[in-house]
């Protein structure tokens, strides 16, 4: 008995790091492939035009006859934020959207210590070691990091915010042992590093792999898929090895074949992984239907492989202490998600679920590339507490924006079900469009996949529906035809308080305000801008220190939601917009 528990934690803590470290390498290499795979094929289907029947439908104004041009003055205002005089209703869905992602941190700070916990009492029983009150503290604390990490995905603090919640955690650390060296000056400096490093260096690296913007939307989905399969690779020939007279057949057989003692070795290592594989497409099938049925989130996806990661890593190590303590790491994930859970029934989170929040229709230049995805992730992070998000699928986010559903029916082919032939097909997809928050409080995103010819009647109807609408005109010029048309639809079919425009140094402003009095001018009788006497455009100007720039641009979203209008002293059309100062701001 004690030489197969001997073999079995020799395969534990030799065969387990090989998994590892050979199915993030695939994995890696997988992502990279299959999104620019993805991305090619998404722009192919985008670029082609649809084949049903195009019809007119809500929200898109069929061509009127000639009619006397708007000669109301279009005004334009910057908009910054200003509590003293806030509306009241936008005021609340802006701190709303704000303090909810501190919650949902709060909330896994909480579990994450629950988790270092779990870990800690873990190494110090499998040790065998006295749970002495400030060991026991500096133990958890060290596998406390991963909720510095968390914390960044959930929240996405500003800098300032990062380096104080880092010198926060460092100085806990050096607090707790400085008390434990002063109660055992034998004990060196060194290995107190050592600990940390030992147990959060290689888990760290692993997950700044995976949780990069550019993989991050199907990285740990593959990472699981290649753990499995990399497992079944690994273990074929050690279970052939255990079974000889099935190992005589399958070397009688393939020898037979002619492909020698090489060409047997791999094809098993290929079975194994085929055999695995399957059950690991089964897992993320599951993983489908939980996503789709909001028991999981894109979030939890993230942060739940992120403490999986830790947990696999670190009881490795506890394995030379008996087989079982390779269970420890799902002990303690499996306590951080019961805690997590429980905090957010505590909190009223699942309260919230039944609850459909504000609509928000983002567009962009595609153009934009990085500072789009920027954008995307920081108003995501607050917005999507309070409100869904609805887009349409451009070249510039296709692989940073696909969901877990969306990314599986690419890889079994089904991609093109979710492309928008027709008035019809659009009709569906609105329909299915989920508004409520999942279990965690975050709402999702509906990304619409157009092709050339159906894109303007979705915008059509996205805008129509929407209770506040961003458009983000960084890098705007000429050259951007397909934002022109955007614009004069906006005009047409959204009313202007619910529409908000992002501007930086980038955008040709100029021509920004030639091309919206021009829409303003031309605006439709059915509009319902058209008998508007002070029309005003809403903008905020984005800046390098986007910290307080992004808080003014949520409120500006969430005024916008609220019903609210700019009330404002109007920038006269003499003025240049281009020339205004980023101090030269009107309040709400």
């Amino acid at each position: 008995m004690n030489r197969k528990s001997d073999a079995l934690t020799v395969a534990l803590t030799g065969q387990l790091p090989f998994i590892l470290v050979i199915a993030t390498v695939l994995a890696f290499l997988a992502s990279w492939l299959l999104l620019r795979l993805y991305r090619r094929r998404v722009v192919a289907s985008m670029r082609r035009r649809s084949t049903g029947e195009l019809l007119e439908i809500k929200g898109y104004l069929a061509r009127e006859a000639e009619h006397k041009p708007n000669d109301a003055p279009l005004n334009f205002s910057f908009i910054a934020r200003d509590s003293n005089h806030a509306r009241a209703e936008a005021l609340k869905l802006y701190r709303q959207a704000r303090r909810r992602r501190w919650l949902s941190a709060t909330v896994h700070a909480i579990a994450g210590v629950c988790f270092a916990a779990t870990m800690t009492a873990g190494f110090l029983s499998a040790g065998k070691m006295a749970f002495l009150p400030y060991r026991f503290a500096y133990l958890t604390w060290i596998h406390s990091w991963p909720i510095m990490i968390a914390i960044g995905l959930i929240v996405g603090p500003s800098r300032r915010t990062r380096i104080i919640g880092l010198l926060g955690y460092l100085a806990l650390g050096t607090s707790v042992g400085a008390i434990l060296l002063g109660r055992s000056p034998e004990l060196p400096v060194g290995q107190l590093l050592y600990l940390w490093l030992e147990f959060n260096a290689i888990p760290t690296v692993l997950i700044a792999i995976f949780l990069n913007r550019r993989i991050r939307a199907v990285g740990p989905l593959l990472l699981v898929f290649m753990v499995i399969g990399v497992s079944g690779a690994v273990i074929a020939p050690t279970w052939l090895a255990h079974n000889p007279k099935f190992q005589k057949l399958v070397i009688e057989h393939t020898f037979s074949l002619g492909l020698g003692a090489w060409g047997t070795l791999i094809g098993i290592h290929l079975v194994g992984f085929a055999t695995f594989a399957l059950v690991g497409w089964l897992i993320l099938e599951l993983l489908r239907k939980l996503y789709e049925n909001k028991t999981i989130s894109e979030q939890s996806i993230n942060v739940d492989a992120m403490w999986l990661v830790f947990g696999i890593v670190n009881s490795i190590g506890l394995v030379f202490q008996g087989y079982r303590w390779i269970f420890s790491g799902l002990v303690a994930f499996g306590i951080y998600k019961f805690t997590a859970a429980l905090l957010y029934d505590l909190f009223g989170v699942s309260r919230r679920t039944n609850k459909s929040g504000a609509r928000l229709v983002l567009l962009r230049v595609f153009a934009l590339g990085e500072r789009s995805e920027q954008l995307y992730d920081s108003l995501g992070k607050s917005w999507r507490n309070v409100g869904s998000i609805q887009m349409i699928a451009g070249p510039d986010r296709v692989t940073s924006t696909v969901e877990p559903h969306e990314f599986l029916d690419f890889v079994s082919g089904k991609l093109d079900r979710r492309f928008i032939d027709n008035g019809q097909s659009l009709d569906r997809h609105v329909d299915r469009m989920d508004l409520k928050p999942d279990r965690e409080g975050q709402h999702r995103v509906s990304e619409f996949f157009c092709h050339d010819d159906t894109w303007k009647m979705t915008l059509a109807r996205l805008a129509d529906d929407s209770d506040a609408l961003l458009m983000d005109l960084r890098g705007f010029s000429q050259a951007n035809a397909g934002c022109v048309f955007e614009i004069h639809e906006i005009f047409n079919v959204v009313p202007l308080a619910r529409a908000v425009f992002a501007v930086d140094d980038s955008t040709d402003q100029r021509f920004m305000r030639q091309t919206m009095e021009h829409a303003w001018r031309q605006v439709k009788d059915r509009s319902p801008n058209r008998r508007l006497a002070a029309p005003r455009v809403a903008l905020v100007k984005l800046t390098d220190a986007a910290n307080d720039t992004m808080q003014d641009l949520l409120y500006a979203i969430c005024h916008a939601a609220t019903g609210g209008t700019v009330s404002a002293t109007p920038v006269t059309q003499r003025q240049d917009i281009d020339n205004l100062r980023a101090d030269d701001q009107w309040r709400l």
